[in-house]
């Protein structure tokens, strides 16, 4: 492997969990050892180069396609028959319809989504064709058991780069996805890596099954481009994605691979194992440290308020580290992070323009996922701030552009957005009622810090919410 690519290679092993290395390695003795047999050859010259194929990492080992999959034609038709019935291609004109089938009746959780899952049984040929996927010996154990049809009824359907890397979607098992009816190509992006590096791509026809080996979606993303065919009759295409689900309680963590022994309700009060307590953490600057961490625990749950004044990015990653290191905090397994950190950042930046905190907010955002696996992850908003002289610095533009990246981080590392900015809004314009009268002190005032309070306490107690509602 290149020198130049070792470090980008070594930041998506980080983000591995132990079955994912492992398969890693497998793969790159496979490639050193072809390597050492198969030296490459120049096609104008017919001699061999010096060049090793291990030099470039062979993200296409992760996945494989088989085409055609099914040889019974009568059975396609009749498959093809049972998708149109589910009307999904009436559902939405402006965007790809979705459907999950299941063996029993509940939830699947994708990103904040809750999807209400449908009996699989009740579609005989989808539950056949299910289980002519885990016979395949690709497949492996042929454990799949759930499955997420997306009806693209037009070429202009796409999906954006994604990666299923769902807590209920086990990361150790394939996923495996049957194409029928047009033709889409699916384009495959190392993680963290530009959208434009396509690193792979497989030409999904219809009767086609393209399988991503476990490890996949730690390292790639995909998405789904649009068609090519102009004709209304030849633009559907149904996607059949089977996966294999695991109850909440099963999950394990793909994001790093810390491992945590001691589980979250410890039922057995013999046990050697100590419980933890579980416990949210608030980290940041001076816009959340003024919050009473006992007032926004309601005597129900620890609330550890870990925010500083005048903190940074840099700031919050040693607040991080110091809590860690502290040994006192082993007693609490942390389940909710709540982070507001950027008016200090940008602070400075007036017309350079604050694109160089973007790499800044994915490092904070995925060493807090790796050090809290278990947590869910909340994002807050920059605030509406005065432009005044004392503080003209913070002009409108880059408290805009902050918060929006903010939201692509949130987007990409699948978390939660508070989005704090607009409840301190009024008519459209910064609600002055909410903020102290001193034209230098950009903090809320009581009744703002009230309203603040408010949204954390919601978030905090509140097991179903819609997360961009602060209301």
């Amino acid at each position: 492997m290149p020198t130049s690519n070792t470090d980008s290679f070594l930041n998506i092993l980080k983000n591995c969990s132990l079955t994912e290395k492992k398969s890693f390695l497998e793969i790159l003795k496979a490639e050193i050892r072809a390597s050492e047999t198969a030296p490459l050859v120049n096609e104008s010259s017919n001699e061999a180069t010096s060049s090793s194929s291990s030099e470039h990492f062979r993200y296409d080992k992760f996945i494989s396609l088989v085409d055609p999959f099914i040889e019974d034609n009568a059975f396609l038709d009749l498959l093809r028959a049972e998708l149109d019935s589910m009307d999904l291609a009436n559902q939405s004109a402006k965007k790809p319809s979705t459907i999950w089938l299941k063996s029993t009746d509940s939830e699947i959780i994708s990103g904040s989504t809750h999807h209400k899952c449908q009996p699989i049984n009740d579609y005989p040929c989808v539950s056949k064709l299910l289980n002519l996927v885990n016979q395949h010996s690709s497949i492996g154990k042929g454990e799949l058991n759930c499955c997420n049809i997306i009806c693209y009824s037009s070429n202009k359907h796409t999906t954006r780069l994604h990666a299923d890397r769902e807590s209920c979607i086990s990361q150790t098992h394939p996923i495996a996805t049957f194409s029928i009816g047009a033709p889409r190509r699916i384009e495959f992006v190392p993680v963290g890596s530009s959208h434009s590096n396509i690193v792979h791509s497989v030409d999904a026809v219809n009767n086609s099954l393209y399988i991503m080996n476990p490890g996949c979606q730690a390292i790639l993303q995909h998405r789904v481009t649009k068609g090519n065919e102009t004709r209304s009759d030849s633009q559907t295409r149904y996607s059949i994605s089977f996966r294999k689900y695991i109850s909440e309680c099963d999950a394990v963590d793909v994001t790093c691979p810390t491992v945590v022994s001691e589980p979250l309700h410890d039922n057995d009060t013999n046990s050697s194992i100590p419980r933890r307590t579980p416990a949210s953490l608030i980290l940041g600057d001076s816009f959340v440290a003024r919050l009473d961490a006992k007032r926004l625990s309601k005597d129900k749950k620890v609330v550890l308020n870990l925010a500083k004044g005048g903190s940074r990015v840099p700031d919050v990653i040693k607040t991080i580290d110091d809590f860690k290191a502290d040994s006192n905090n082993s007693k609490y397994l942390v389940d909710q992070v709540f982070i507001s950190v950027g008016t200090n950042d940008i602070r400075y930046c007036k017309y350079d323009g604050v694109a160089k905190f973007k790499g800044e907010l994915f490092k904070l955002v995925r060493y807090i996922k790796s050090t809290f696996p278990r947590a869910k992850v909340f994002f807050q908003s920059l605030l509406p701030l005065s432009i005044t002289f004392s503080n003209r610095n913070y002009i409108i533009r880059n408290i805009m552009d902050f918060n929006n990246f903010i939201y692509h981080v949130c987007r990409h590392e699948r978390i939660f957005m508070l989005d704090i900015f607009n409840i301190f809004l009024s008519n459209g314009f910064r609600n002055p009622y909410l903020f102290s009268r001193n034209p230098s002190d950009i903090h809320p005032n009581s009744r703002g810090l009230g309203l603040l309070a408010r949204v954390y306490i919601n978030k905090i107690h509140s097991r179903y919410f819609d997360p961009l509602s602060c209301n």
